[in-house]
C-alpha cells in the first residue's frame, strides 16, 4: 500500500512538473488576449472588437455573453489572470474528473484518491488539456459547464437542465 501511495505521488509530482514548464513556452496566449481585450474596453475609450493583441493579428473573438464573463480580468494584474485561470481550469479538471471517475472507481472497488490521480495525469498529459492550459483557454470550463447541466438531467433539478427548448421536429 506505502508503495502504491508512493508511485502515485511519484506519478503526480513528474506530471505536475512537466504540465507547469509547458505553459511558460506557451506564454498563456489566449487568456493574454482575454484579458487585454476586456483592459482595453473597460480602462481605456476602445470598442471591445476593435482591440488587436500588440504583435499579433489576434482580437477579442468571443460573443458579448463571454466578455461579461471574463470581465473581472480588467481589475486584475496579467500574473493574477493567469493564476485565476489556472485555478478556474484546475477546478473544472477536478469536477470532470470526480463526476467521470467515481462512479467507475466505486464500481470496481479501487482507492479513488488513486483512481483520481491517475485519471487526471493522463488528462493532463494529453494534448487538448495541455493546450488548454499552456494558452490559457477556457475548453475546460466549457466541457464542465456542459457536464454540470447534464447532470442535473440525473436528479431532482431536471426541470433546470439546458437553458434552450427542444426545436420541434421539421416536417418534410
Amino acid at each position: 500500500m506505502r508503495r502504491a501511495r508512493l508511485n502515485t505521488a511519484a506519478l503526480v509530482a513528474s506530471v505536475a512538473l512537466l504540465v507547469l514548464a509547458i505553459p511558460g513556452r506557451r506564454g498563456w496566449f489566449d487568456v493574454g488576449v482575454y484579458h487585454d481585450a476586456v483592459v482595453y474596453w473597460i480602462h481605456r475609450p476602445g470598442h471591445l472588437y476593435d482591440f488587436v493583441r500588440p504583435g499579433s493579428p489576434y482580437g477579442f473573438t468571443y460573443p458579448p455573453f463571454a466578455a461579461l464573463c471574463m470581465l473581472p480580468m480588467a481589475w486584475l494584474d496579467w500574473h493574477a489572470t493567469i493564476a485565476v485561470n489556472l485555478a478556474i481550469s484546475l477546478a473544472a479538471l477536478c469536477f470532470l474528473v470526480h463526476r467521470l471517475v467515481d462512479p467507475i472507481a466505486r464500481e470496481r472497488g479501487w482507492p479513488r484518491w488513486r483512481a483520481y490521480a491517475v485519471v487526471a495525469c493522463l488528462l493532463a498529459l494529453f494534448e487538448p488539456v495541455r493546450d488548454t492550459i499552456g494558452y490559457g483557454q477556457i475548453n475546460l470550463v466549457l466541457v464542465a459547464l456542459v457536464y454540470a447541466d447534464l447532470a442535473l438531467l440525473e436528479g431532482r433539478w431536471s426541470r433546470y437542465a439546458g437553458i434552450a427548448p427542444a426545436s420541434p421536429p421539421r416536417s418534410s
